[in-house]
């Protein structure tokens, strides 16, 4: 199994900045104590309302899981009215010395 890292980044709508952190700092407890959770951060930008998690899960059935607990389902379905923008989730790769570039998956 394989570690995976993720980045996920929300942006808050004008005057919800407050709710949506709220939102996201409630996450943290419950996440960190799943089996599968190595590490999970949450930052604010200088840019006002923009915050990133930061996720290290021990594998990716390990974020599939983590995506099926209540908490989740509850921030998916809560965090909408206070987005100005669809949140963004970047599942992360290690780059490293010698890689080269990687063409995309053909459809």
């Amino acid at each position: 199994m394989s570690e995976v890292r993720v980045i996920a980044r929300f942006v808050a709508s004008q005057g919800k900045e407050d709710q949506l952190k709220t939102l996201l700092q409630g996450m943290i407890a419950p996440t960190r104590a799943e089996l599968g959770c190595e590490r999970y951060e949450l930052y604010e930008s200088d840019s006002k309302g923009r915050f990133y998690l930061y996720e290290t899960w021990k594998s990716q059935a390990a974020l599939d899981q983590h995506i099926a607990t209540p908490h989740f389902k509850h921030l998916a379905q809560a965090v909408g009215e206070l987005l100005s923008e669809p949140f963004e989730v970047n599942i992360l790769r290690s780059i490293t010395p010698g890689d080269t570039l990687r063409e995309p998956a053909a459809e």
